[in-house]
């Protein structure tokens, strides 16, 4: 067996000493999963499974990119196998809004964001997080569906070294004490004598990302290589072919060897029972969704009055076992999810669509019944946004005011009957297409993350200001600003084991004793509202209503972040004390 890091204790056993109620549900004893930017259009959920021994933690991935359909499924079934020594923590759909379209990406490819710490594109925020769960491992698969069929030599199109199915990819063949090649090849043995197929077999990649003429440089911005050179961690990356169509095969091949990498890496895990049926067949089972209390498919035509908003109901979500991830679009939208977004129909589209896991399911025809809403008498445009998922209408000239992570949506203008356009000056919504129309688009509202050429000084002190301007041919101009002020935080409201509220001022970088104990973490006391924000307690996410531990054994330190980006707020440490009492 190849051997692993002695690296401080895993995020699972974390778990355990803290005692937290992660915001989850525990399918079985030993699972618990957590959802990262809830209420986002990139929700992300990680399953986290605790072997009955213990043993070291490997993080396995899928889902990176959106076109790759065997990695994220892989890596769902994994999520339900039962782990007997050791500690698996899955990421099964790492790039959400890619896998509703089925595209390798939207803004930027994710798996090039970690030669550094980017602040651009939710593909940033969501490799944030990654990084915090690869920190707490100590090894990393990560699951790929590339084109062709690698070979070290040119055979033909389909066959050469710049293909990437049907291999088990290593940046290097050993790094420091590391002997990835020791790990790979086998595994790479035992997996292949049950391939039939010369052409099916899986071969060793070996990028030799660090060395000067490699032919692969890219690599140097993967994860896999952003695992083994900064945390030290053995990391590899599972690859079958698009070009082979069978799923279910190339799903049961994917985890067959990810189960037999688990293995050399020190972690026992028996898999899941599902067969080639249940793989071809599971997005289609069970999947239902509502509009405005009409079910999408069942009924092939949704009326819709002008102005309203749309009530979007997920109905069944699908099997369990492959928990799939369910978008409703828009025909004039692609690509904004409504079940995690809201909608004010303000211009009229032809038709909306159901996908789950990016395959389309059902869809309906929009019948339009009614008059549009009356435009102000005086002329005045006023533009609608949700703010937080509420309703809020600003005149032209006018100021909204929020805080950072506050989430912004730009639905149109109220009385319209033109193809409005609405740009968010320092905001682009398509990179490739930067055409300044922001309607609809979920926008994250940080400073640090918009063009600081757009950035205006604010009569609203501590505030950075933006300006949303109607764009749209033919309309009079509108606009109105955006403050954004800082987000703070002036305290934590915790629960002692006797059920004693405790309201602890906040310090960035201070300390506070407690006495020994478990607490409770119920909210945060800040100049926004409280779903904004997240904490982690040492290294585990925790929810409002998680428990952690104040112990002798060691302080404990509470990390506050941003929901909505993962952005580090700041740090406090709780020892404990005879007595409470502020350092």
């Amino acid at each position: 067996m190849s051997f692993l890091p002695k690296r401080t204790p895993s995020i699972i056993f974390w778990l355990l000493s803290l005692g937290l109620l992660l915001c989850a549900s525990q399918a079985r004893a030993g699972s618990w999963e957590y959802a990262f930017f809830q209420g986002t259009q990139y929700p992300l959920r990680v399953v986290f499974l605790e072997g009955e021994q213990p043993g070291p933690t490997v993080m396995v991935q899928g889902g990176i990119q959106g076109d790759e359909a065997a990695g994220y499924i892989t890596a769902q079934l994994l999520s339900q196998a039962k782990v007997m020594r050791g500690n698996v923590i899955v990421l099964p759909r790492a790039n959400v809004p890619s896998i509703n379209l089925r595209k390798r990406q939207i803004n930027v490819d994710m798996n090039r964001r970690f030669d550094q710490n980017y602040n651009r594109f939710y593909e940033d925020r969501v490799a944030r997080v990654i990084r915090f769960l690869l920190a707490r491992s100590d090894a990393f698969i990560h699951l790929h569906e590339g084109s062709g069929f690698y070979n070290p030599t040119y055979v033909d199109n389909l066959r050469n070294p710049m293909r990437y199915g049907q291999s088990i990819i290593v940046d290097t063949l050993a790094y420091g004490n590391l002997d990835l090649a020791r790990t790979v090849n086998p595994v790479l043995a035992e997996l292949n004598t049950k391939i039939g197929l010369t052409d099916y077999q899986f071969k060793l990649f070996n990028t030799k990302t660090f060395d000067q003429g490699t032919s692969y440089p890219e690599m140097r911005k993967s994860l896999t290589c952003y695992a083994l050179a900064e945390h030290g961690i053995p990391a590899m990356a599972v690859e079958v072919s698009k070009s082979i169509t069978q799923i279910d095969w190339k799903v049961r091949q994917q985890l067959t060897a990810t189960i037999m990498l688990l293995h050399r890496l020190g972690v026992e895990v028996t898999p899941p029972e599902f067969s080639d049926e249940d793989v071809l067949a599971y997005s289609r089972k069970g999947v239902s969704v509502s509009v405005n209390g009409r079910t999408l498919g069942r009924d092939r035509v949704i009326s819709l009055a002008p102005g309203s908003t749309l009530a979007v109901k997920p109905l069944s979500l699908g099997p369990r076992e492959f928990s799939p991830e369910l978008a409703l679009f828009a025909s004039d939208r692609p690509g904004v999810n409504l079940i995690n977004a809201r909608r004010m129909a303000l211009e009229p589209f032809s038709e909306l669509e159901l996908r789950v896991d990016g395959r389309e399911v059902a869809k309906a025809m929009v019948q339009w019944t009614g008059k549009l809403p009356v435009a102000p008498q005086d002329g005045s445009a006023v533009f609608v946004c949700w703010l937080n998922g509420n309703p809020v209408f600003v005149r032209d000239g006018d100021t909204l005011h929020a805080v950072v992570g506050d989430q912004l949506i730009l639905e149109g203008v109220w009385g319209s009957d033109l193809k409005e356009v609405v740009n968010l000056k320092g905001f682009v919504a398509i990179p490739w297409a930067n055409n300044g129309q922001d309607l609809g688009w979920e926008i994250i509202l940080d400073p640090g993350n918009f063009m600081s050429k757009y950035a205006l000084d604010s009569d609203h002190e501590g505030a950075t200001r933006f300006r949303v301007v109607r764009e749209t041919p033919g309309a009079p101009t509108a606009s109105f600003a955006v403050d954004i002020m800082e987000r703070t935080v002036h305290a934590l409201l915790l629960r002692d084991a006797h059920g004693q509220d405790l309201l602890i001022p906040w310090a960035s970088g201070g300390s506070y004793r407690l006495p020994e104990g478990e607490y409770v973490f119920e909210n945060v006391w800040s100049n926004g509202p409280g779903n904004k924000i997240v904490a982690t307690a040492g290294d585990v996410p925790l929810s409002e209503g998680g428990s952690f531990r104040v112990d002798y054994e060691r302080p404990l330190k509470l990390t506050v972040r941003q929901a909505t980006t993962f952005g580090d707020m700041g740090t406090m440490t709780f020892s404990p004390s005879g007595l409470a009492s502020r350092e």
